[in-house]
């Protein structure tokens, strides 16, 4: 972890909280932004960046301190599903007036106003937990190029992919993990061939994106 990702963190920190007073504000305008489930999630969505630093400290420090970073990377990991999570919000558009009986776009400005405010919600909630993803990767000496980062990469990807399909389908939390045998008796029952597809869908999503997050995070250097 550079002074740089730190830098980052703080400055995505910042725009989420004038992201909150901007959905506020558009709320007394009578735009329809479900701000209470859309902060809740923006919330779980920025908790693995807040972890990444602590966890990447601790596991700079090596020694007695690994174990601490090992304990609050396991939560990173836990709650980075949640950053990806978001994307599947977009089923909340169902219920949009943008588009009339005929085909043909409504110039309903309100409604085009949440609807963007909602995909920032969710650029935001991604970018976040892929600074998380490369603060990690850093901290464990992972660079773009070497194979184990590839591994990592894919790896994380893949859970990432499988954590979205739990929550948004089985609907289950990340402290949910407190009772495992419940959580690892409804995985078993419900994984499916719509589970596998669904998990692989979110997992390329998310490789391609920190891929390319690596490629414009190395040429910004």
């Amino acid at each position: 972890m550079t002074k740089k990702d730190i830098k980052l963190a703080g400055l995505l920190i910042l725009i989420l909280f004038i992201y909150a007073i901007c959905g506020i504000f558009l709320n007394t305008l009578d735009v329809d932004i479900k701000l209470r489930w859309l902060f809740w999630n923006e919330f779980l969505a920025f908790l693995p960046l807040v972890l990444s630093i602590p966890a990447s400290f601790f596991l700079y420090l090596r020694k007695g301190w690994i174990i601490i970073g090992m304990i609050i990377g396991i939560g990173w990991l836990l709650f980075l599903p949640n950053a990806c999570y978001m994307i599947t919000d977009l089923i909340h558009l169902d219920s949009s007036q943008l588009i009339g009986w005929n085909g043909e776009y409504i110039p309903n400005l309100k409604e085009w106003v949440a609807l963007i405010y909602l995909a920032a919600g969710i650029f935001l909630a991604v970018v976040a937990g892929l600074a998380s993803t490369k603060i990690i990767a850093k901290s464990i000496g992972l660079k773009r190029g070497n194979i184990w980062n590839v591994i990592y990469n894919f790896t994380i990807s893949c859970l990432v992919g499988y954590g979205v399909y739990i929550g948004r389908f089985l609907r289950f939390n990340t402290w949910d993990i407190l009772e495992p045998l419940n959580l690892l008796r409804s995985l078993y029952h419900d994984f499916d061939r719509f589970a596998l597809m669904f998990s692989i869908l979110i997992a390329g999503f998310y490789f391609i994106a920190y891929m390319i997050y690596e490629r414009v995070e190395e040429t910004s250097k």
